[in-house]
């Protein structure tokens, strides 16, 4: 009974958390560019949010590995809903730093909660429940991207940005509440005389000295050092091959949204079958081919044309869920513990900053040449990463205390 209770209230936390920063990440945009008339002002928003994981990872993983990870949780939310509470008033354009400096702290602390939820939920679940438990909260976290746009664009067109504050803030309240009602025993490192600078690397080495996850840092950082192309890539698609508006690329975001469903649904059952590594190679496979779709699909006003970029782009959201449920399982199942914080933030640290480099190097390319080369840089960079992942398998390698 405490299991399950736990469990649930795991869950349902995580799902409200996950909605509620939804739905400020969208809103923030669209009031930023409400407020200074500027796209360039507005796609800033977004970069303070990512910007301080690259900074903040490696003591936001030492602090969650030394410190109960349910507390750091509860911590770190409470002071995202505080510390909201500075945007109720900015009404202007002069303002407009003001929101820039909250995102900014609000996505170091988001950090840390990622790298305390991870390691959380380790200790919440058996391990042979991390598969499905991963592919629940990615098919649920996906379905609410379906939504969560409409949501939150509508909520900030209809009630104003204070509306979208106040839900935030009401998600953050509710899913403390649900965090107290877990009951675990945490078992988390002690202090120890080693440089805070050697302790907060400990992932990173960990990292390295297990061929699982070595295996899977490098094909995932081929991948990201190309997949970041679609950002821009997908707007040329549907402006220039499609000859559709570029608000049309909000349909394959959608269909992508499907897709990603549809993967994290399937991935706890392939893992049980094929294991982590061929389950991760499956899906730089389903990516590569997902985009070759997408690439010979787009012809100018062509119904069957648009048929096939959509269903590409289906692929490309199995593919990519594929590859992420297996890749966080992996890396639950190969890590202490001990290190579970530090080893997700050493991750997220390596694939956040290599896709945001990717992102902006695609800007420019798709500038200078169009879609198609990146798009076919986007297969060739799946395809490396597959046969990285499947020129010899290593076994399976629990975590050991």
């Amino acid at each position: 009974m405490m299991r399950s209770r736990n469990a649930l209230a795991y869950i349902l936390g995580t799902l409200l958390t996950g909605f509620g920063d939804k739905v400020l990440f969208i809103a923030a945009g669209i009031w930023v560019r409400e407020l200074t008339g500027s796209n360039a002002s507005a796609g800033l928003t977004f970069f303070f949010y990512i910007a301080p994981s690259m900074v903040v990872g490696p003591l936001a993983g030492l602090i969650v590995d030394r410190f109960p990870r349910r507390w750091v949780l509860i911590t770190a939310n409470a002071l995202s809903a505080l510390l909201l509470l500075g945007l109720f008033g900015v009404h202007g354009a002069s303002d407009v730093w003001r929101v820039y400096l909250v995102i900014m702290i609000y996505g170091a602390l988001a950090t840390v909660s990622s790298a305390a939820d991870v390691g959380l939920r380790t200790t919440v679940f058996d391990p042979e429940q991390f598969g499905s438990v991963n592919g629940l909260l990615s098919t649920v976290s996906e379905g609410l991207r379906l939504v969560v746009p409409l949501v939150g664009a509508g909520l900030l067109v209809l009630a104003g940005a204070m509306a979208v504050i106040t839900v935030d803030i009401g998600t953050y309240i509710l899913a403390i509440g649900l965090f107290l009602f877990i009951r675990v025993e945490e078992q988390h490192e002690a202090s120890t005389p080693q440089h805070w600078r050697v302790q907060a690397l400990a992932g990173v080495r960990h990292i390295v000295a297990t061929p699982l996850l070595r295996r899977l840092a490098w094909a995932v950082t081929v991948l990201l050092c190309t997949v970041g192309f679609f950002e821009t890539a997908m707007f040329a698609v549907a402006t220039n091959g499609l000859r559709r508006s570029a608000a049309f690329v909000g349909v394959f975001v959608a269909f992508q949204g499907v897709g990603a469903i549809i993967g994290g649904a399937a991935t706890a059952q392939l893992m049980r079958k094929i294991g982590e590594l061929k389950t991760a190679a499956l899906g730089m496979v389903t990516v590569a081919l997902g985009s070759g779709i997408v690439l010979v699909g787009v012809q100018p006003h062509s119904l069957s044309a648009l048929v096939i970029v959509c269903g590409g782009t289906i692929l490309l959201g199995v593919g990519v869920t594929l590859l992420l449920v297996s890749v966080n399982t992996a890396i639950q199942r190969s890590t202490p513990n001990r290190l579970m914080g530090r080893v997700d933030a050493a991750f997220n640290v390596i694939f956040n900053g290599v896709q945001s480099i990717s992102i902006a190097l695609g800007a420019g390319l798709v500038a200078l040449v169009g879609f198609d080369i990146p798009i076919i840089l986007i297969v060739l960079s799946a395809l490396i990463g597959t046969v990285m992942l499947g020129y010899r398998t290593p076994a399976m390698e629990p975590a050991q205390e």
